[in-house]
């Protein structure tokens, strides 16, 4: 497996939250009058399979740590990784279809077909004789014309690659994420080249019933309700989330109910409530509902696939029924431990899976924390609950249950989505029961919209009435100030107080209130962020990235003294690189307000990502040339750029960008006399000089306003190549001498079809003395730092 930093600290803080919650639960027994050996010996007995799966995990973190290439060493000598190499792999492929076929519009306007196969030939382009392959291979294709289904035994010809890695700081490592699953390569299917089907029904026989009702189940959404909704319940049923709108998943990640689109406990939960109910009516033994129950279980775990979350949840489930029947009791953290080993024998990459994760630690914590704030109250002989007594003890719970599970997952989550979100614990007391009215309201609308005619049907108006609710709800929630807080991602150090502190905290016997040991809670945690905020404003420094955002732009600079200054948002659509790249970049770094968003030019490679961008930050100030463009994304940008209520500044040549202390930002270009022939030759140029370094930006400039900036001062260290290394004209050897620059970054894209960057550009560039030349598709993201007088390039491995 291959693991990053990010990996490592994540998972060092799941291992280390569990060991530290063992031993300060030993100690603290011990106080009470116990020797801590026998303590440890006794707790090891009470819960053997919990602590087998701490240590389980504890090992497979120390492998990935010092042994990360041991899980290859394994591999077979015919694996599909072995065929991968350095250049193009133009190969033809032959396997079975293993996973569901995943259907996307693209940004072009065409489909974009994804699925996994199950390799068994290989053919070389140079070679007619093929050679058995094995390993799971990330099949990407192009406008299929054939429909392709699980099952389907396959020929197709492409490019063989391994999937991008780290691309950006504090990004998402694809490659590792597909390796968790045991694929190792991923193939583009050649567009002129069709996929031909050699046979059917090759995939597991129970897996195609399973994926097959999961189809009927979605299509029934599809045909009932429009779109967006359809898109919902399908992502809250069946866990689908393909076709869910990334603004519509917003809102449930800034107010922290995003574990309601997880299936995850919470559907099993829902599931054994609706199922129990339903049967009440039928005159059945206990025993035979709760075998009905395991069946229907393991029946939906089967047709959702088999996540970790879900897997978990049905375990657990599992054995608490099969304790009942027995007439055995259970033990909450040894199931869970159970539930751990059973995932983690089967495929030890789960344990750095994220779902994995927040998913275990959450019911590890209500199992080991919960108690401590909600206790049940004893009733005297033949005492009942009113039924408002009833509501009042269950939404307290709630509530409690919502505070626990958000504190001891805040190490996760802020490592990944550098948000906090204290409104989740209003928002949990909305969406949990609703979800369950909604969840049981599908479970009688999937029994009968088979057999029920649709006029004749009311849940689809519940459930409608149901969502509008729902959503609703969490739209005022996330409008209302305070709702989530941009805090950043933590250093080592400061994750590992907070880690120790909330354990600390959690189990001071000293505090006996549980509204007092919240307030602690809350205080410390404040603190913390508090800290981390205090030590990025005094630890700034000069620095420019030019981010890995694909065939298209995006610079952010930070300024030693504060500010900070964004130019360019990238692509957007199908592959917003606002939302995938820079807005998670920006989040990890705490930045809340952009001093100033900077468009070069409105063409879709620059401006595609500033949507996301401008729904997601402040910003203070719009700097661009002025130049139209009549298309959608323009005209949604400028009605987002009004929105936002930022002051618009046009940029013309001689003006100087202000506020920005111990630093000169000059704009060198558009003259704004007359409109250039071409849109690119009116991109805004800024000169950004910092004491004796300085740092040309030229957008997608090409040969007229190359030639006009020869009469001025162009000398720079760093040159940002114009127009993502396209060839140079007449003009561009001078320009390039006449800028002299020490490195030269070129933003572009992998396999792009212009075939940037042109061999005439790079040996212009190359010919420079001193003269680096850095690309973004061969080193993903650039980091440039400068202290004034040198400016270093940061090590490109994140």
């Amino acid at each position: 497996m291959v693991f990053t930093i990010t990996d490592f600290i994540v998972g060092f803080s799941f291992t280390k939250s569990l060991f530290h919650l063992s031993l300060s639960s030993s100690f603290a027994i011990g106080r009470y009058g116990f020797g801590k050996g026998r303590v440890v010996i006794s707790q090891l007995m009470r819960r053997p399979l919990f602590y087998a799966a701490v240590f389980l995990g504890g090992a497979i973190l120390l492998q990935s740590y010092f042994f990360p290439d041991l899980d290859k060493k394994r591999l077979p000598k015919n694996d599909i990784s072995y065929f991968v190499h350095d250049e193009k792999s133009l190969v033809t492929l032959g396997g079975t279809i293993v996973s569901e076929v995943e259907k996307r519009e693209t940004f072009y306007g065409g489909t974009k077909a994804s699925f996994i196969l199950k390799t068994g030939r290989i053919w070389k382009a140079d070679n007619k004789e093929s050679m058995p392959v094995s390993g799971l291979v990330k099949i990407y294709l192009p406008n299929p014309k054939s429909p392709l289904d699980y099952g389907d035994e396959i020929v197709t010809k492409g490019e063989l690659a391994f999937a991008k890695g780290m691309r950006n700081p504090d990004g998402f490592n694809y490659r590792a994420y597909l390796e968790r699953q045991r694929i190792r390569a991923v193939f583009y299917a050649d567009k002129k080249v069709e996929v031909k089907i050699l046979r059917h029904d090759q995939g597991n026989f129970i897996q195609a019933k399973a994926l097959k009702v999961k189809k009927v189940l979605s299509r029934s959404l599809s045909a009932t309700f429009n779109s967006r909704d359809a898109s919902f319940l399908k992502a809250l049923f069946l866990g689908e989330r393909s076709n869910f709108e990334e603004d519509f998943k917003d809102l449930f990640i800034k107010t922290g109910t995003m574990h309601i689109l997880a299936v995850s406990g919470f559907n099993i939960g829902f599931l054994i409530l609706s199922v129990f109910f339903l049967l009440k009516i039928f005159p059945i033994s206990r025993d035979f509902k709760y075998l009905v129950t395991l069946v229907a279980i393991w029946s939906y775990c089967l047709v959702v696939g088999w996540q970790a979350p879900v897997v978990r949840a049905s375990v657990m489930a599992t054995v608490f029924i099969l304790g009942k029947v027995l007439g055995r009791k259970t033990d909450i953290l040894n199931t869970l431990g159970l539930a751990a080993v059973i995932i983690l024998l089967v495929n030890p990459g789960q344990f750095f899976d994220l779902g994995f994760q927040l998913s275990f630690l959450a019911v590890f914590g209500i199992a080991g924390f919960l108690p401590i704030f909600s206790k049940k109250p004893e009733l005297l002989p033949n005492e009942k609950f009113t039924i408002r007594e009833k509501l009042i003890r269950y939404f307290k719970e709630l509530f409690w249950l919502s505070f626990v599970c958000q504190i001891i997952t805040l190490p996760i989550t802020v490592q990944n989505f550098y948000i906090v979100t204290p409104l989740s614990l209003v928002a949990n007391l909305v969406v949990v029961p609703t979800s369950f009215l909604l969840f049981f309201s599908g479970v009688l609308f999937f029994l009968t919209f088979w057999w029920v005619p649709q006029f004749l049907g009311f849940l689809p108006l519940v459930m409608k009435g149901l969502m509008q609710f729902f959503v609703g709800s969490l739209f005022v929630i996330e409008n209302f100030p305070g709702s989530y807080v941009i805090v950043g991602r933590l250093e080592f150090w400061l994750l590992a107080l907070l880690i120790s502190g909330v354990l600390f905290f959690l189990l001071d016997p000293r505090i006996k209130n549980s509204w007092v040991r919240a307030a602690v809670l809350v205080l410390f945690l404040s603190n913390i962020f508090l800290v981390r905020d205090l030590t990025r404003y005094f630890h700034r420094e000069f620095s420019m990235t030019a981010l890995d955002v694909g065939q298209g732009d995006s610079i952010y600079f930070e300024f030693p003294k504060g500010g900070n200054l964004l130019v360019d948002a990238g692509r957007g659509w199908d592959s917003d690189k606002g939302r995938w790249v820079i807005a998670p970049f920006l989040k990890s770094k705490g930045v809340r307000t952009l001093d100033a968003l900077v468009i070069s030019h409105p063409q879709a490679d620059h401006i595609g990502g500033m949507p996301t961008v401008l729904d997601e930050f402040k910003i203070k100030n719009v700097v661009e040339a002025g130049s139209r463009y009549d298309t959608k994304l323009f005209y949604l940008v400028r009605k987002k750029i009004e929105k936002e209520k930022a002051a618009c500044l046009l940029a013309r040549r001689g003006m100087k960008l202000e506020g920005f202390p111990d630093v000169t930002i000059l704009v060198l270009n558009p003259s704004g006399r007359n409109a250039a022939k071409n849109i690119n030759d009116d991109s805004v140029v800024l000169k950004v000089i910092y004491k004796n370094t300085s740092f040309l930006l030229t957008g997608d400039i090409q040969e007229e306003t190359i030639r006009n900036l020869l009469d001025q001062n162009i000398a720079s260290t760093v040159l940002k190549t114009p127009h993502h290394g396209a060839k140079f004209g007449s003009s561009g050897e001078a320009f390039a001498k006449a800028v002299n620059p020490k490195i030269s970054v070129i933003s572009v894209g992998e396999r792009n079809p212009y075939k940037h960057p042109s061999p005439k550009t790079m040996g212009i560039l190359n010919s420079i003395p001193g003269n680096r030349v850095y690309r973004t598709d061969e080193s993903g993201a650039i980091r440039l730092v400068s202290d004034g007088e040198k400016v270093k390039v940061l090590d490109s491995l994140f």
